[in-house]
């Protein structure tokens, strides 16, 4: 036997109210999730497309708009909890100005070029990001920020490759010295990578389109696992992420923090 379904959305929502034959309509929520729908009157969908519905019906759409809005509200608060919302980014390029329009676009009131002075007292949260490395260095200074209890993300380029610390939260996080520690410990030669790591240069070539992609998921995906404590949190706080377009690569590598030597500790 045929369906007949009928789908209709809701003024000024992302819903729609959804009626299969002679079944009870159902309110499709933007999340996916479906809800009943309370003592509808029996012309549901033409209450809703009418441009002039009488006052009964005027006042049914009304208060299920308002409804619909109050679940979607709830939902922003959930996807990006409003004491998390502020967040600074440094840097320019198109690969800060994407990540930034990431995070808008998702609820963050991003703060664009801030100052360590700045950032202390306006954002929840810093994201720097470098090209190259005396951009690196510049940035390094926000790394302070932490003891006020700003959290830190670092993103930053070593020529084409593109690298994301673990997240910093507080002091006890790992430091930018200690992840450049561990790669040059890793390394098979570790003189040159430190050498590049101080002092390599910008790249030649541009950020391309599908680089800029996965860096800004990457970053979106571990500030909002922030902003909502999430459950990845911890592993984010230990995880170095590094990505090599010449080879399509993506790959995870765990950063342990660890106390700072004594100063005559070696000799």
């Amino acid at each position: 036997m045929p369906h007949h379904p009928r789908i209709t959305p809701v003024p000024a929502t992302g819903a729609h109210v959804v009626a299969v034959d002679e079944d009870a309509p159902l309110l499709r929520l933007r999340t996916g999730d479906h809800a009943a729908i309370g003592s509808p009157p029996s012309e549901l969908h033409g209450v809703l497309d009418s441009p002039a519905p009488g006052a009964a019906a005027s006042a049914y759409r009304d208060r299920l708009v308002g409804e619909v809005q109050e679940r979607e509200r709830a939902d922003d608060e959930r996807r990006w909890p409003s004491a998390r919302r502020r967040i600074g980014v440094v840097g320019t390029g198109v690969l800060s100005d994407e990540i930034a329009r990431a995070l808008g676009a998702w609820g963050a009131r991003v703060g664009r070029g801030i100052s360590a002075a700045e950032a202390r007292d306006s954002v929840a949260l810093v994201i720097s990001v470098s090209d190259g490395a005396s951009e690196r260095r510049d940035h390094a200074v926000l790394d302070d920020l932490l003891a006020t209890g700003t959290a830190r993300l670092r993103v930053y380029r070593e020529g084409e490759c593109v690298l994301v610390d673990p997240l910093a939260v507080d002091v006890t996080d790992i430091t930018a010295a200690q992840v450049a520690r561990r790669r040059i410990a890793a390394s098979t030669v570790p003189d040159a990578l430190g050498a590049w790591q101080r002092h390599g240069p910008v790249a030649d070539q541009p950020v391309d389109s599908a680089t800029v992609s996965l860096v800004t998921a990457r970053v979106l995906t571990m500030t909002l696992a922030w902003a909502q404590d999430d459950e990845a949190l911890p592993r984010l706080r230990t995880t170095l992420w590094k990505l090599v377009p010449a080879l399509g690569r993506v790959t995870e590598h765990p950063v342990l923090p660890y106390p700072t030597p004594y100063p005559g500790a070696g000799r």
